[in-house]
């Protein structure tokens, strides 16, 4: 699901280089954990794409990069809820993530295949696991929570554009939008779109990725430069 697999290695030393350089360089705050997790995160799927290609097993690195991305929107919206100081249940934020990827772990045919072609890795789910009243619920069920916490994710930092005034606050909401988008319209494209359209598209969801991790980097430099860190998402 991603370029093979020099590129999928590169993206992940990037993304690995700046996650390490937040924690080493740059002040405790409020984004820098979150962000540094998210970054690691998005570095460790795009290795898992990397061992895809380059080990004899394939399907193991299949799931572990399919239990990488199912994390990704909890993560992402529980900085979002510690950030804006929400209150939700912990639990019911990675609900979904831990059962799929329990589902993933503990059923021996859930991925059928994972190849590398020439420029992409493919991986194929097997779509005939339970029947089809369950199988279809629990298609509708993950994207309900992968998009939905994008969405509500957005939402969050939208609303506190519009009532925010402290100028580099501003900036870091609109850098945080830019990323999230950036993360919701190609997954969507690719994993709706083309999913229903019947059309077979290798995934190049971490080109999109390694943007993301950009503007997570930037939005915790632009928090670093406020003198006042306590004041800043006040």
């Amino acid at each position: 699901m991603c370029f093979t697999p020099i590129v999928s290695l590169s993206f992940a030393v990037i993304e690995f280089t700046l996650a390490t350089i937040l924690i080493v360089f740059f002040k405790k705050t409020y984004l820098r954990d979150f962000f540094a997790a998210i970054i690691y995160v998005l570095g460790s799927y795009q290795f898992t794409e990397f061992m895809l290609c380059t080990t004899s097993h394939p399907i193991l690195w299949a799931k572990l990069g399919f239990i990488a991305y199912s994390f990704l929107p909890a993560i992402g919206f529980h900085a979002m809820v510690k950030i804006f100081k929400k209150k939700i249940n912990l639990f019911w934020i990675y609900l979904i993530p831990f059962s799929a990827s329990l589902m993933a772990i503990s059923s021996s045919n859930f991925i059928i295949n994972a190849q590398c072609s020439r420029f992409f890795v493919d991986v194929f789910f097997n779509e005939g696991i339970g029947l089809e009243l369950i199988r279809n619920l629990n298609y509708w069920l993950y994207m309900t929570y992968y998009f939905g916490f994008i969405v509500l994710s957005l939402f969050i930092v939208i609303k506190d554009f519009f009532h925010q005034k402290n100028k580099i606050k501003k900036l870091i909401d609109e850098d945080i939008a830019i990323g999230i988008t950036l993360m919701m319209v190609p997954t969507f494209i690719l994993i709706v779109v083309f999913r229903f359209s019947q059309i077979k598209f290798p995934s190049i969801l971490c080109g999109f990725a390694i943007f993301v991790a950009i503007t997570a980097f930037f939005a915790v430099y632009l928090e670093s430069r406020k003198k006042n860190f306590n004041k800043v998402f006040k």
